[in-house]
């Protein structure tokens, strides 16, 4: 029997000097096959010269490490990864929603965000939760790595380098994504102050850097993980297996996904073609094969609605029923996409776009964003995800430098590679006739695909586009929308 506990951690001092923190750490009582590893049962307050002795110890903090993705970040109840991130503040950013400047959700959080109000009280708490998660889930993932080399001893099979290769490509991730908030958009700040990039556990305060600076260490942190789980086993994608560490590999930053996430990297950086490499190692691995069919039809009682077989990298979380339901299908009125608008995105003529399999009604009766929605037969494996790297992220990225090249043909093809895994005919010569036209058309692809998944805004902020513009929104848009505003407490206590 697997027991499920909250992730116990304490972190004392500033946001950043964290000097102590409590681990939770699991025994496994019977083995499954079926069950995923972050169903892994945790024990509280284990002293960490006990957590750290073992194997075990360090699968156990790795694991809350995981867990702190996808908690509640604040007492209102939002994710971090699961709500913030994806289906909520960021989504409701680029206006996945229409409306949401009604909303009176959450205490008219979302209505705030809309407004771009970012010293609004309940706008300003959840940046801050945002801070304050990414820097704790760092903070537990240097503290591992402080005691791993000591210990390799303790290691069996490939799990030495799983752990560490793992742990440092998260790292890497949840810096990258600071960076993403809190710093210029790389068009315009390169060289302005970011973030504080942290890779030691210490009760220092680390100073901030650049932005450049901040995504040069993601990258290196990115090859050393790479290189690290090339070590471990890359030929397959396991599901169920009875060492329940190797299993359901996609639910975790396995070797494929930290080579997309170095892609998305460098492509956010301007290096293109480093970026187009990472990206066509991927894609030519062939372990992610593209849909061929509609698997996310809305007639099937399995319906596969996030075309999970082309997830590299999606985080596990019995949190996502309880938010979706939250938002979308609870008391009050839901965030939805008015009819008008999702025909516009979408389109309406024949063939259809599969994506709109991401729509349904609720149980009011109101089309709302449908990517969460849990059928009542949905296969285990299916259950309880959220896509964090896919690998139509890989096509657009290799589309977008060859376009850059002014290589139209083989954008192109890359683009019509994706329309065909959603039903779509290829692109008319119309829309691939210049650079211009080609770059429109891989706007409207991150619009269609990441819908509901956070990756739209950081689309507009790598190219700074017009806001206003991309989405459509009649709010004012301040001039510093791109760039969260890092804590007070933080600035009052690491000013450099």
């Amino acid at each position: 029997m697997f027991y499920k506990k909250i992730f116990s951690k304490q972190v004392k001092s500033s946001w950043l000097r964290c000097c102590t923190i409590v681990l939770s750490i699991g025994v496994l009582t019977n083995l499954s096959g079926c069950k995923k590893f972050l169903e892994m049962p945790l024990k509280d307050k284990v002293p960490q010269e006990n957590l750290f002795s073992d194997e075990q110890g360090f699968m156990d903090a790795l694991t809350g490490v995981y867990l702190g993705m996808n908690k509640p970040a604040t007492g209102l109840g939002k994710g971090l990864y699961t709500q913030d991130l994806s289906m909520g503040m960021l989504s409701v950013m680029v206006n996945n929603y229409s409306n949401a400047s009604t909303s009176s959700l959450n205490d008219g959080l979302y209505a705030n965000i809309y407004k771009y109000d970012y010293e609004q009280a309940g706008v300003k708490q959840e940046i801050g939760a945002i801070w304050s998660g990414l820097y704790s889930n760092i903070a537990n993932l240097n503290n591992l790595l402080g005691y791993i080399d000591a210990k390799t001893d303790v290691f069996s099979r490939d799990h030495y380098y799983r752990v560490k290769g793992e742990s440092i490509a998260l790292r890497a991730l949840f810096h990258f994504d600071l960076a993403r908030l809190f710093g210029e958009s790389p068009a315009t700040g390169m060289n302005e102050r970011a973030i504080p990039y942290v890779r030691s556990f210490t009760a220092t305060a680390t100073p901030f850097v650049s932005l450049q600076a901040g995504l040069d260490s993601c990258i290196a942190d990115l090859v050393q993980a790479r290189d690290l789980l090339a070590k471990s086993d890359t030929t397959t994608l396991r599901a169920g297996d009875m060492d329940l560490f190797s299993a359901y590999t996609q639910n975790r930053m396995n070797y494929w996904a930290t080579k997309a996430l170095l892609a998305r990297v460098y492509l956010y950086k301007g290096d293109y073609v480093q970026a187009k490499q990472m990206a066509m190692e991927v894609i030519g691995s062939g372990k992610f094969p593209l849909s061929t069919s509609n698997v996310a039809v809305a007639t099937a009682s399995t319906r596969d609605r996030l075309f999970s077989k082309e997830l590299l990298f999606s985080l596990y979380s019995t949190n996502v029923v309880t938010q979706n339901e939250a938002v979308f299908n609870g008391a009050g009125t839901p965030l939805q996409l008015a009819l008008s608008n999702k025909n516009a995105l979408y389109g309406t003529t024949a063939p259809l776009d599969w994506r709109l399999s991401w729509f349904d009604n609720n149980v009011k009766n109101i089309n709302v964003p449908s990517k969460y929605f849990q059928d009542a037969n949905l296969p285990y494996v299916l259950q309880n995800i959220i896509p964090m790297i896919r690998i139509t992220e890989m096509y657009y990225i290799v589309a977008e430098c060859e376009n850059t090249s002014g290589n139209l043909d083989a954008a192109a093809r890359y683009l019509n590679d994706v329309r065909a895994a959603r039903g779509l005919n290829p692109l008319p010569t119309s829309s691939t006739a210049d650079q211009v036209a080609l770059a429109n058309e891989i706007g409207k692809e991150y619009k269609k695909e990441f819908i509901q998944e956070g990756q739209t805004f950081f689309y507009y902020k790598r190219l700074n586009k017009d806001l206003k513009a991309e989405t459509g929104t009649t709010v004012p848009i301040p001039d510093k929308v791109y760039v969260f505003p890092v804590p007070d407490k933080e600035n009052e206590y690491n000013p450099s």
